[in-house]
């Protein structure tokens, strides 16, 4: 092989350039989302859904040197929006993080997983008292 073939070989491509819609969707297939959205639905016989909404409408947040959307996972019903959980997805690449507003920190979707619990939530939920479907704060 050529030189200038195997240093080419190993260059790493840089990430494809994700769209705002592009951001969205991948939250979207999201299981923990998916689960929460039907939740909403069944919980408040179709008057709220799951939705996604654009937290920077200006642009994006830059973090660590790396550039992100800012969407937040939200319950959609008649009377207001209520935010479940913030979400930074990378304009680059798959990397999706957890805006954990709490502790002033962001977690990769295996520690929001580990320590936030979040299908929980809807468990807990459906024990509750009758009312909306947000999740306790």
């Amino acid at each position: 092989m050529a030189p200038a073939a195997s240093r080419a070989a190993l260059t790493p491509k840089p990430a494809a350039a994700r769209t705002k819609a592009q951001a969205i969707d991948a939250l979207m297939a999201l299981p923990e989302l998916k689960a929460w959205s039907a939740h909403i639905e069944k919980a408040s016989g179709g008057k709220a859904r799951g939705a996604v909404l654009d937290d920077e409408e200006e642009g994006t947040k830059l973090i660590g040197g790396k550039r992100y959307w800012s969407l937040s996972f939200i319950e959609n019903g008649d009377e207001a929006a209520h935010r479940w959980e913030t979400f930074l997805v990378a304009t680059s690449g798959d990397e999706i993080l957890v805006d954990d507003s709490n502790d002033d920190r962001q977690l990769t979707l295996s520690q929001w997983r580990a320590e936030k619990r979040p299908l929980e939530r809807i468990v807990k939920h459906a024990d509750s008292a009758p009312g909306g479907t947000a999740p306790p704060p």
